[in-house]
């Protein structure tokens, strides 16, 4: 049972009137509506047709379209059959020109060769006497998707509160991918993901990490339809700095120091030892 059917039910429990029990049922009966929505997907350059789900048009029919970015205000499409007249209106305005096309028979909606600027939201009104059909599709036009970058760039590390530790920050970045998503893997683990829906806008995501991080990291942007991968190790990325260089070349040569030191006093010694041998020998002969 209808909301509309339950309240007019309550109102005639109070009125007492059978007028009024009349007028409900007939708004119950002939007033119907129903608005549901429907997301569809589709390519750049791809055609889509937004069903209207009815057999054939009847007698007295009229259907209308209507589109908006956010909301659906503009007429962009109509069918009307009457008893005296079948007419077909097809919109010839931006962003549509020559792009839509209305079946007779069922009042379905074509677009042709889509873009992004007819992602929106449609609107479908059947309407014969008193009876209306309201629908909703929200239609989403996808863009190929660009390969996504890996990048990166030495800064002082200040995560782990010492300011001075050198780190190496990893970025992974897409430009121009409409409603799509930006994920960062380390290995097989998500490490993190970012969404956005304008065209022209830049995602990124920056990672701070140690310069003999061995983990293979990988950038993936992907929409419904597609998906973009670039993969790295961040020692193909990631070089010390000169400065580290040096630091790494003067502690590996004072641990060498202490062990060259220590295999010359043990050869000095063995010498020694074979040395003072050989003499007592040569005193017992």
């Amino acid at each position: 049972m209808s909301s509309v059917f339950r309240d007019c039910l309550k109102l005639c429990r109070k009125m007492r009137f059978k007028t009024v029990v009349i007028l409900c049922l007939l708004a119950g009966v002939f007033g119907a509506e129903t608005d549901n929505t429907e997301t569809v997907s589709v390519m750049v350059g791809d055609s889509v047709t937004l069903h209207t789900d009815i057999g054939e048009i009847k007698r007295n029919d009229d259907i209308v379209w209507r589109f908006g970015p956010d909301s659906p205000d503009t007429l962009i499409a109509e069918i009307i059959k009457w008893s005296y007249m079948f007419s077909i209106y097809a919109s010839q305005q931006l962003p549509f020109r020559d792009q839509l096309q209305l079946d007779d028979q069922t009042g379905s909606l074509t677009i042709k060769k889509t873009s992004s600027e007819h992602s929106g939201v449609y609107k479908l009104t059947i309407v014969n006497g008193r009876k209306t059909f309201i629908r909703s599709f929200s239609v989403k036009v996808y863009a190929p998707l660009p390969i996504p970058m890996m990048s990166s760039a030495a800064q002082n590390s200040t995560a782990s509160g010492r300011s001075l530790d050198p780190a190496c920050v990893l970025l992974c970045s897409v430009k121009n991918a409409t409603r799509a998503t930006l994920s960062l893997y380390r290995g097989n683990d998500l490490v993190s993901s970012v969404s956005g829906s304008d065209l022209g806008n830049t995602l990124s995501i920056p990672l701070e990490m140690e310069y003999l991080d061995e983990n293979t990291y990988s950038c993936v942007v992907n929409n419904p339809f597609s998906n973009q991968t670039t993969r790295l190790k961040v020692s193909d990325l990631c070089q010390p700095p000169s400065d580290i260089n040096s630091l790494l070349y003067y502690l590996v040569l004072l641990l060498l120091i202490p062990v060259v030191l220590t295999v010359t006093v043990v050869i000095l010694c063995v010498c020694r030892k074979r040395r003072k041998a050989q003499q007592e020998t040569d005193e017992t002969c």
